[in-house]
């Protein structure tokens, strides 16, 4: 089973025993909103881009998720590319649009594509 935390940004594939999934799950839930993106039990995947997950995504999330899957903390983001600390912060949080602009900026300092914080056109080709 995988379980997705979206604040604070957690991916977490579960398996043991079903007492012990639950037990986590509870507890996580208790703490914080949880989506399952796939479950084994029921042996269907679940397309995570059909989610009201993903289609909850903005291009601030997407951003701060690539930022820590990258190891980075606002400022080491804001030298790299450029951008005040405050503006990407501001990025993460919805308080500003993230433009096109600032995420190329922002893509080419963590290796990624521009167009994968854009949730409408990080979908897999094909879809």
């Amino acid at each position: 089973m995988l379980a997705v935390v979206k604040e604070p940004r957690i991916e977490i594939a579960l398996s043991g025993t079903d007492r012990a999934v639950r037990e986590l799950l509870d507890f996580l839930r208790s703490r914080y909103p949880v989506s399952i993106v796939s479950d084994a039990e029921n042996e269907k995947p679940v397309n995570a881009f059909s989610t009201a997950f993903w289609k909850d995504t903005t291009p601030g999330d997407l951003l701060q998720g690539f930022r820590l899957k990258h190891g980075m903390s606002q400022a080491q983001l804001a030298e790299k590319t450029g951008i005040g600390q405050t503006v990407i912060s501001a990025y993460e949080n919805g308080r500003r649009p993230l433009s096109r602009r600032a995420a190329i900026r922002i893509g080419a300092a963590l290796g990624e594509s521009a167009d994968k914080f854009f949730p409408e056109t990080a979908l897999p080709t094909g879809k």
